[in-house]
């Protein structure tokens, strides 16, 4: 199986130390160097504002106020980590009061991830605030239906990975919808993203056997939200199965779909630039403001694969 080259390896993390902020690097440090998750949470806690909300941390847009969608990603790093962060961890303890603070129950999930001064610093036109709809659904079985994962359900996944401080029937009514709509309402309909980030969901569940039921559910097809052509993610946004599917061996489907996650992998392998960067593949945009943009997608890009490939036994030591 083929690994990173050592000459490999220290170009991309010279690329993310010349290039990223100190989030990425802390990231790096922490898979890398010293495995300490209080020094990686002290660098995440820099990003966190006063209400809990996390800002900063997007590669969509500049804005750097709080907001879901780079609560989103701290709550990623949180995922990431070899060791679960206590419950009364402070970064925990405000994150959880700004998610709680931010759900509408009567649509029975979270509204627009992104807020309107958003528009007001460059941004990309996919991340642009357009609006926030959370107009009530009276009925209990329509709001299941219309349900929305994309971008929402990592919020009822961090509800369940730290059900313990979230008050009971709050915690089952965050988690109803989503599991609800896969039970009820799962077909190949749904976008990859509805796919990938329910992915989040049910590792996260403590209810095991609800977990399996989902999981059984969630594995049928995975591969029809994927793009097996591999030579498509050189110049297009697409999706392999090694992306934001399958990051890690421990995935509920990775054994279902080992050998096209492996191929994949190798592949995005290949994609590697001189500089040492894994590269989008397509362009935010030519203007300097977009290119800024897109220099911190690339490391994010490049940290999150370098993890990716540790993880997968995939680089030479």
């Amino acid at each position: 199986m083929q690994k990173l080259a050592p000459e490999n390896f220290i170009n991309a993390r010279e690329f993310i130390f010349a290039n990223g902020d100190d989030i990425y690097r802390a990231w790096f440090r922490y898979h890398f160097e010293d495995d300490n998750a209080d020094k990686f949470m002290d660098v995440l806690a820099q990003y966190q504002h006063e209400n809990g909300g996390f800002g900063g941390l997007s590669d969509e847009f500049e804005y750097t106020g709080p907001c879901l969608k780079c609560t989103e990603i701290a709550i990623e790093f949180i995922f990431g980590l070899n060791k679960k962060p206590s419950p009364t961890h402070p970064v925990i303890q405000k994150m959880m009061t700004y998610i709680l603070g931010e759900y509408v129950p009567e649509i029975g999930n979270w509204g627009s991830v992104v807020v309107p001064e958003t528009n007001d610093y460059p941004h990309c036109s996919f991340s642009r605030y357009r609006g926030n709809d959370i107009t009530p659904i009276p009925d209990e079985n329509e709001r299941i239906k219309n349900y929305s994962p994309n971008e929402k359900v990592p919020f009822a996944a961090l509800v369940a990975y730290y059900s313990e401080i979230v008050p009971l029937e709050l915690h089952d009514e965050i988690i109803k919808y989503p599991t609800q709509h896969i039970l009820r309402h799962w077909d190949k309909e749904h976008s990859v993203y509805d796919f990938e980030y329910l992915l989040w969901l049910v590792p996260c569940l403590k209810d095991r056997f609800l977990a399996d039921k989902l999981t059984a559910i969630l594995i049928q097809n995975p591969t029809a939200y994927w793009e097996l052509d591999y030579t498509k993610s050189d110049s297009d946004y697409v999706h392999l199965p090694c992306d934001s599917g399958v990051t890690t061996p421990d995935s509920i489907l990775y054994p279902m779909v080992k050998d096209i996650v492996d191929e994949s992998l190798t592949y995005r392998m290949g994609q590697q630039c001189e500089s040492g960067k894994w590269p989008m593949g397509w362009s935010y945009g030519d203007s300097e403001e977009m290119q800024r943009l897109e220099l911190k997608a690339d490391v994010r890009r490049t940290a999150n694969m370098l993890v990716k490939l540790k993880r997968f036994n995939r680089i030479e030591k």
